[in-house]
């Protein structure tokens, strides 16, 4: 696979020995390499930039492809449709029911340009919101490409939050259209969207039209689609909506032609949340995100025309528009599934990946840490060549469990991690480079990282410090949704001149490494640790299924060490309590020795699975919780209060 891999090929071509010194070619002269990927990607240019980038203003400043014109659109579906490649399958869908279909590139293009031309009906131009409150499918994958081809941006919501959570983006996006679906299905039961959308809507002024698609798109036995959606809108104030109104008034129209768009012109409005204030909304364009997000899934994930790519996500986090734009540049096909991954059984994972010929496979490590609990698992997919993860650092067990038992012990597990601003990965593994568990090979080309002290001095051999990046990259958020002094405090006020990204790393050799967040390190008398080493340490105990550590205050030791449980039995005995103390000093010291242990029936986590170290800190220490918008599981906190002893908070 090294040899045929994308990424090999790049290599080949321009005289070059391999992907480590592609990396360090593409961070000297990253206009040379930005230039070649984004010709060996298929971005299409109507106008060609008059330059890369300009980055005399400095990273924060920095303007990418000047005088340029594109359209995404174009490079993901109009270029394969030209080149004749427009029966190709570009999507396939699967939904919790079983029912699912497929659409073509030309299907898809076609079907996006009628939406688009639905959506100016409705008044929308260049520059205006349209949000999605969607599941994973059909509608979300032709609503980014249809918002796309005319200059809309795209504001993706996610599935499962609540009518405050989305009122609150929807207020700060100033939106004047919403999608949604009337339900989903997630374990059997029916969650309604539509009145969630309703709700949210009545207090959001900006909203003037409310987009109900009724998800009506099924499949024979072939699996071809053969029903159109329907769906409903009004115009006026938002109580006074809707009247129903045949989908085809968005999907039967003519189709809009592709509207040419600067480089740096907006397509993607991605919210992001913090502990305390509101969400952060990082802006991406239709010039760099699709040239960064096709160089990761081009020469990281190694996506082929031949490939069928599934990653476990959802349509408001930023792996929906990486790996759509990404697979579709690519000339791959994409599947998405609504509904439970492990529901009605562990084994729906495996029969989807079987069934839909699962060639490339992500999801985050928590996942496999949920999956691994199961006494028995089905044999490895047959097709499977590539494994992704990203969203959270890995244990070495998970890691091994994942790499055995799905990927075969054949697919290299290709590690990347990033975020909602960065707009793709910053480190990345590669399918070239051989890996330790839980490595990555380093930073993705063109990112040029470092690991810091608190000083700024750049440190390696282990040495834990904060992740950086000392030069722009296309896919860099263009700023924060109409807050430029929060853009300029969060990522650059720290370190002026350099990204400071929050993640705690480390250099071992030429591998790279991620322990969690700054913000969760733990600091006991002085001497500091990620909590990913401690959660590692616990999780080797068999009475242990998942762990989180945090640290809070010590009037002594400035931090105790404090670990969080889930028992693999019900409850913890003394004598389990008491070892697994004894099993972190061992590991890591005894000055790191657990000040408590305590079990809970679950950790808070959001929808992709991180676990919220700082939501458990701060209620142990009694300080505000901030935004609970992503916690996916509110009871978690009545398991806190309970184990703690607290009769209310």
């Amino acid at each position: 696979m090294t040899e045929h891999s994308n990424v090999a090929a790049f290599c080949r071509a321009h005289g070059i020995d391999g992907y480590r010194e592609l990396q360090s070619r593409s961070v000297a002269d990253p206009e040379w390499y930005w230039a070649h990927a984004a010709r060996d990607i298929g971005i299409v240019w109507h106008e060609p930039p008059l330059r890369i980038c300009d980055d005399r203003g400095g990273i924060a400043a920095t303007r990418w492809f000047p005088g340029g014109r594109t359209n995404l659109v174009d490079s993901c579906l109009e270029r394969h449709v030209r080149e004749g490649r427009g029966d190709a399958v570009a999507l396939r869908w699967e939904r919790e029911d079983g029912s699912g279909g497929r659409l073509g590139y030309g299907e898809v293009a076609l079907l996006s340009a009628r939406v688009a031309t639905g959506l100016r009906g409705l008044g929308v131009e260049v520059g205006d919101r349209v949000a999605a409150y969607l599941p994973p499918g059909p509608e979300a994958f032709v609503l980014l490409f249809a918002c796309a081809r005319i200059g809309a941006v795209l504001v993706p919501m996610f599935s499962g939050f609540g009518s405050e959570a989305l009122a609150v983006r929807l207020a700060d996006a100033e939106a004047p259209v919403l999608v949604t679906v009337a339900a989903t299905t997630r374990r059997g039961a029916r969650h309604d969207m539509e009145s969630v959308a309703r709700t949210a809507a009545d207090k959001v002024p900006a909203v003037h039209h409310l987009v109900v698609v009724t998800p009506e798109l099924t499949a024979d036995s072939k699996g071809d689609s053969t029903d159109e959606p329907t769906a409903e809108w009004g115009d006026g104030p938002p109580s006074a909506r809707p009247a129903a109104t045949p989908w085809e008034r968005l999907a039967a129209a003519e189709p809009a032609e592709i509207l040419s768009l600067p480089g740096n012109a907006p397509f993607l409005l991605m919210h992001t949340s913090g502990t305390t204030g509101r969400p952060k909304g990082a802006v991406h364009t239709h010039g760099g995100f699709p040239l960064q997000v096709g160089s990761e899934v081009r020469y990281n994930l190694d996506v082929r025309p031949d490939d069928v790519a599934f990653w476990v996500t959802d349509p408001g986090w930023i792996m929906f528009p990486l790996v759509a734009i990404g697979c579709t540049l690519a000339g791959g096909c994409l599947l998405t599934y609504e509904g439970a991954i492990d529901h009605p059984d562990p084994a729906r994972l495996w029969r989807l990946l079987e069934d839909h010929r699962v060639t490339v496979f992500g999801s985050s490590p928590s996942l496999s840490r949920a999956l691994m609990t199961r006494e028995t698992v089905p044999p490895a997919p047959s097709r499977l060549r590539i494994l992704g993860s990203t969203g959270e650092p890995w244990t070495e067990e998970a890691w091994h469990w994942y790499f055995a038992e799905l990927g075969g012990r054949r697919c290299p597990v290709i590690n990347i991690s990033g975020g909602t601003e960065v707009g793709g990965s910053l480190l990345g593994s590669s399918p070239t480079v051989p890996q330790s568990p839980c490595s990555f090979a380093g930073p993705c080309l063109g990112i040029d990282a470092a690991v810091v002290d608190a000083d700024g001095a750049e440190v390696a051999g282990g040495v834990l410090g904060e992740l950086v990046v000392r030069r722009s990259w296309p896919g860099m958020t263009r700023g924060l949704w109409r807050a430029p002094e929060r853009f300029a405090h969060t990522y650059f006020s720290r370190r002026p001149g350099s990204w400071s990204h929050g993640d705690l790393a480390c250099r071992v050799g030429d591998e790279w490494f991620l322990y969690g967040r700054v913000d969760d390190v733990i600091k006991v008398a002085g001497k500091r640790l990620g909590p990913a080493e401690v959660e590692e340490a616990v999780l080797g105990d068999p009475a242990v299924a998942e762990a989180a550590a945090v640290g809070v205050p010590h009037r002594v030791k400035g931090e105790a060490l404090w670990c969080f449980v889930v028992p693999s039995r019900g409850r913890l005995t003394a004598a389990d309590t008491e070892r697994i103390r004894e099993r972190v000093a061992e590991a890591l010291g005894h000055a790191f020795r657990p000040g408590r242990v305590v079990a809970l029936p679950e950790l808070p986590r959001t929808r992709n699975g991180k676990v919220m170290r700082r939501l458990i800190r701060d209620w142990v220490t009694g300080d505000p919780l901030g935004d609970l918008s992503t916690l996916v599981n509110p009871q978690s906190l009545e398991g806190l209060r309970a184990a703690l002893g607290a009769e209310e908070h």
